[in-house]
């Protein structure tokens, strides 16, 4: 079943969500009119398409999503070998709030590009749509909300997809299990295993995406579970030593007092329940 939903709204001060379509049709032969919009056009698209980008037509896949930027040519259409024409989702935003967002979490602009599955997208279009829909207080809040959430999911899942190649999901794996098991007697050599790579390679490309070498990330997230640990004011330095995988309770309480700035004992009486 086909479902056309446009609606017109502000979003606050420096955001204006003003038409979004969801499961959008196209029948076969149908380009969308070539235009130019004063608003960033998002498409998220379910079947091959053809786009216009720099005066030529390119192909697009099921799953790639276009975000062309103001007053960008806009100009979708069917494979010419499609009997069915073309489905996507899109809106119109603009505002100096998307602008800024998409600086920070920046996507390729006016191209087509891959982030693994354009479906998990519409969740926010249709959350978009219940929130103008309901009109409860608060609502263009929760919009501009959701946006956000949206930009930030669409930029992490084109990173997850494109440095792939270069080990960073290997290393993200690594991190993720030392955060998991911060106590586990982890060295650079169990540390590269995991990843597949050299202990070298490994402790390169872990500082290149952390900004910090693999031990001292081991430590810092070690001190930060003894933290919580000490905080519950349940248990012993002793416990917590042995807990966050230190070898002495003296070399624990030391290295502790360094980075904290106090003893264990000292930020249990101070921060503990």
């Amino acid at each position: 079943m086909t479902i056309y939903l446009y609606y017109f709204t502000n979003v606050g001060d420096y955001m204006d969500l003003t038409m979004i379509g969801v499961r959008f049709f196209h029948k076969k032969g149908e380009f969308c009119q070539r235009a130019k919009f004063s608003q960033y056009t998002v498409c998220c698209f379910y079947t091959p398409f053809l786009y216009y980008r720099n005066g030529q037509l390119f192909e697009g896949e099921a799953g790639d999503i276009v975000i062309n930027t103001p007053d960008e040519i806009v100009y979708h259409g069917p494979r010419p070998d499609s009997n069915e024409g073309f489905a996507n989702d899109w809106l119109h935003v603009g505002g100096d709030d998307v602008r800024e967002l998409l600086e920070k979490y920046p996507l390729p602009l006016n191209t087509a590009f891959n982030a693994g599955d354009a479906a998990p997208i519409r969740k926010y279009f249709k959350e978009m749509l219940f929130e103008h829909n309901s009109d409860e207080i608060g609502s263009s809040d929760a919009i501009k909300s959701i946006m956000t959430q949206m930009i930030i999911a669409m930029h992490r899942a084109y990173e997850r997809r494109n440095t792939r190649h270069n080990g960073q999901s290997e290393i993200v794996a690594v991190r993720n299990a030392i955060a998991q098991s911060p106590g586990k007697r982890w060295t650079l050599e169990n540390m590269a295993a995991m990843s597949g790579y050299s202990v070298s390679r490994f402790s390169e490309l872990y500082r290149e995406r952390y900004n910090i070498s693999p031990v001292n990330d081991v430590i810092a997230h070690r001190i930060s579970y003894a933290k919580a640990l000490l905080l519950s004011g349940q248990t012993t330095v002793s416990y917590v030593a042995d807990a966050c995988g230190f070898n002495t309770i003296n070399y624990f309480s030391k290295l502790f007092k360094a980075l904290v700035g106090c003893s264990p004992s000292e930020y249990m009486r101070k921060h503990g329940r």
